[in-house]
């Protein structure tokens, strides 16, 4: 199956999608990828070590306990740094190359109004055009029937023979 690709981003968002991309990922019998965006200085740093910003300490923690997270579900977390100039061209690229059948991106909110829902809708139209959902886990309005949910099934069960 195709891989689903979960952006990082601050540790409570990115938390919440790793444990709905798991349980997809459980029931879909696919990878879960960590995309580690790394902002380069200069775009002539793309593709250089000089591009290449280690993860901070906070960072390494929070990324050991994603690990933890998907080994509970039973999945294959695997983690993949990009160097970006624009994160949203970045998230499309990396859905392109890995792959990926559904995005978990964190699009954060301007300080221009309508700027957020330009840069998802920009997303979800790249994302479309290859075939692939977009998930951003947007807070709603009040309605609990439209949040994002996952039905979880217990695993089979298997003998050891």
């Amino acid at each position: 199956m195709k891989p689903i690709l979960v952006q990082m981003s601050d540790k409570q968002w990115t938390m919440q999608a790793v444990h709905l991309a798991c349980a997809l990922a459980r029931h879909q019998q696919a990878a879960v990828i960590l995309l580690h965006l790394m902002p380069a200085r200069h775009p002539s740093y793309l593709g250089t070590p000089f591009g290449d910003t280690p993860p901070t300490w906070q960072e390494s923690t929070d990324m050991r306990d994603y690990a933890a997270t998907a080994e509970d579900y039973g999945i294959e977390l695997r983690l993949q740094p990009m160097q970006y100039v624009n994160w949203l061209d970045a998230v499309s690229e990396a859905a392109d190359q890995l792959d990926a059948a559904v995005v978990f991106a964190h699009i954060l909110p301007g300080r221009i109004p309508y700027w957020r829902r330009f840069q998802r809708w920009n997303l979800q139209r790249q994302l479309a055009a290859a075939h692939r959902q977009l998930v951003t886990l947007d807070p709603t309005q009040g309605k609990p029937e439209s949040l994002p949910s996952v039905t979880i099934r217990p695993a089979p069960v298997r003998s050891k023979s």
